[in-house]
């Protein structure tokens, strides 16, 4: 039995990663859950849970990170919102790997005010699982901004800005 590192998994969690993918990844570091693991790759986080395995991009992870408290990884998903709480039973460096995929991420990002005490953050965002996809500019409205018909043109109006600015 391999003992716990960062880049060693068991055996068994090793085959269904391996399973999944279609290839034995490269393992940047893992966690432990009570029933399975998180595990980072270059390009993406994989998720088991019992025999169950999800993907998901680092490019999709709106905003997350590691609550030492209460010992828990979370995480929002940009393209659903939902939130996922994964509690860790070893968390071995997977927290800081997380923090760092995600913002490997990050081409551009700024904070625009449609108006005053109004935010909202727009991001250039390169997708680490397709080297030759188009790079994702998203808009995210801080709490309490509503996106009405002139947020919505001020937002549309810098995104094109910063598109022609920086293309990317």
């Amino acid at each position: 039995m391999k003992l716990f590192s960062r880049t060693a998994l068991p055996d068994d969690l090793a085959a269904k990663v391996s399973g999944f993918l279609g290839r034995r990844p490269r393992i940047l570091a893992w966690g432990r859950t009570e029933n399975g693991a998180v595990v980072a790759l270059h390009d993406r986080l994989v998720h088991v849970v019992g025999d169950d395995v999800a993907e998901l991009g680092w490019h999709d992870i709106l905003r997350g990170g590691w609550d030492g408290e209460s010992k828990t990884m979370r995480w929002v998903q940009m393209s659903t919102g939902e939130t996922t709480r994964v509690p860790l039973v070893e968390p071995g460096s997977f927290p800081e790997v997380f923090k760092e995929r995600v913002e490997a991420t990050f081409l551009f990002q700024t904070a625009i005010h449609p108006r005053p005490g109004k935010t909202i953050t727009i991001s250039a965002r390169r997708n680490l699982m397709d080297e030759g996809a188009r790079v994702l500019w998203t808009a995210h409205p801080a709490a309490g901004v509503k996106m009405d018909e002139e947020t919505v043109a001020f937002t549309e109006a810098e995104l094109g800005r910063l598109r022609a600015e920086y293309a990317f």
